[in-house]
């Protein structure tokens, strides 16, 4: 058996280093005993301080059974959701009590290899109703940005080397090794803090004689402990030793940003302007050869970029200063974020608007300042949006206030009003063609009835109707007979051989005819 696994707690008690911390998961274990449900627990710090062997302890002192996924499983959002996710809604089958779900190096879960494992934690930490436990080792890691605030964040510390120390003293004395207390000292600083390291390199280096020496000590290398990126600027800013800034520098980060970090906080932490003045200067010889690796593909440039923003900004300050500094991240990057946001957004609003202005999206973005003025006014600006058909993202482009609800709400009443009045005005219509329609039925009748009538009226009277014709016509065929015999004789013939046969037609007949 090896002996980090020989060695380990057995019980919380056994646990070294992080009294506080230890006291509090405690706490949150015993509320969860008695049924008071608490927030998930969120553990961060480096490896090898007692995180996982904690939450495991605590499984086995509070609750009925521990389940845990392990870092090597790909934590997909189908995987994470058949077996924590799952496990997370019910309680133990076999015994009774709440059962502890432990999920290690949550910051180590990939965007690409493991899609949508960061949703499933939150979905699961939403609607657990067992106890659960995260480990992370990176508490700046932007995959923890979502988790943290559901979740109740405990930071833990390195193990001090003297605690360290005293634990392999401990073992030497059960494993009858000999041993040179310097040697072991050297050891616990060259752990870096990391008790399990601690403990494996002590291993390989006893001897079968089981003696260890400083030539013992000499045979393993150091341990690569890298830092934190905010661990690298406190130590730039507040140590003058060149030494502790070398290591310091041993983070695993960018060059640009660990620039931009550094630059960042030297107001904070240096008072003297000659100082600051100094440190800017240094920052910008930093900056100079890392333009020049980037520019010829020379990478030997970054080392003198770490040696200026490292060593160079830690010895522009006379003595240091024994205050609390908060630090920050760039704002280099926030203001670089927000300037691509707003392009992005100046693109999708000029394309929706250029067809209906007729112009090209690059000469919208000229008139952008013009249209700020238009959405000034809200009802304007509701009318402008709604022809654009922009969203409420796209309207902050114009104006930083959103579009009071009240102007929607009124357009809609005046909309229903005026759909009221002409559906009111069709029925009119309507209305008015049905009256003109029924009086146009009742005429048609009523000429249908007056035609009936004359077919029966009595034949006494058509037959009067009848001879009063006739005598009309007989009189008219005697003036016309009258008329012809006043005809003088010049007329031509062809007129009188016209009128001739006109006067035989309505000649009258009498009894001499005969």
């Amino acid at each position: 058996m090896k002996w980090v696994e020989k060695y380990s707690p057995k019980t919380l008690g056994d646990v070294l280093g992080n009294a506080k911390i230890k006291a509090e998961i405690e706490v949150w274990a015993k509320n969860w005993t008695k049924g008071i449900v608490q927030k998930p627990l969120l553990l961060m710090g480096p490896p090898g301080v007692g995180k996982t062997t904690m939450a495991h302890l605590v499984g086995k002192e509070y609750f009925s059974e521990t389940i845990e996924v392990n870092a090597s499983d790909k934590r997909s959002y189908d995987i994470l959701k058949r077996s924590i996710g799952e496990a997370s809604q019910t309680r133990s089958l076999f015994q009774e009590g709440y059962k502890l779900l432990i999920m290690d190096e949550v910051d180590g879960i990939n965007g690409r290899d493991d899609s949508g494992g960061v949703r499933a934690i939150n979905e699961t930490i939403k609607n657990t109703k067992q106890p659960l436990i995260m480990m992370a080792n990176d508490p700046y890691s932007k995959r923890l940005t979502s988790i943290k605030t559901k979740c109740q964040a405990i930071k833990f510390s390195k193990v001090h080397s003297n605690t360290i120390n005293a634990q392999l003293k401990r073992i030497c004395a059960q494993e009858d090794i000999q041993y040179d207390p310097e040697a072991l000292k050297a050891l616990s600083k060259q752990s870096n803090g990391d008790l399990r390291s601690a403990i494996t390199s002590l291993e390989a280096i006893v001897d079968s004689e089981k003696n260890i020496t400083m030539d013992s000590i000499n045979v393993i290398s150091k341990k690569d402990g890298e830092q934190n990126i905010f661990d690298t600027v406190r130590t730039v800013l507040k140590s003058k030793n060149p030494e502790h800034v070398k290591e310091a520098m041993r983070v695993d980060a960018q060059p640009s940003m660990l620039i931009e970090f550094i630059a960042e906080n030297i107001p904070k932490e240096y008072e003297r302007v000659d100082e600051i003045a100094k440190a800017y200067e240094m920052i910008a010889l930093a900056d100079l050869n890392l333009g020049r690796a980037f520019r010829t593909q020379n990478y030997t440039y970054w080392k003198y970029a770490f040696l200026f923003m490292g060593r160079g900004v830690a010895a522009s300050k006379k003595q240091t200063y024994k205050k609390f500094a908060r630090y920050s991240g760039s704002t280099v990057f926030q203001k670089m974020s927000k300037s691509r946001k707003r392009k992005n957004l100046v693109e999708a609003v000029t394309n929706k608007m250029s067809p209906k202005l007729h112009t090209s999206p690059k000469e919208l973005e000229k008139h952008i300042p013009f249209y700020e003025i238009l959405f000034e006014d809200n009802e304007r600006a509701y009318d402008l949006k709604e022809y654009f058909k922009l969203e409420d993202d796209e309207v902050k482009l114009f104006r930083s206030r959103k579009i009071p609800a009240s102007i929607e709400k009124n357009r809609i009443k005046m909309l229903k009003k005026q759909q009221e009045q002409e559906e009111k005005e069709i029925q009119k219509q309507k209305k008015e063609q049905e009256k003109t329609k029924k009086q146009k039925t009742s005429e048609e009748k009523v000429l249908v009835n007056t035609e009936k009538l004359d077919e029966i009226i009595t034949p006494k009277q058509s037959k009067q109707s009848k001879q009063s014709k006739s005598k009309q016509n007989i009189k008219n065929t005697d003036t016309s007979t009258k008329k012809e015999k006043n005809i003088p004789k010049n007329n031509n013939s062809d007129k009188q051989d016209e009128e001739k046969p006109k006067t035989k037609k309505y000649k009258q007949t009498t009894l001499f005819d005969f």
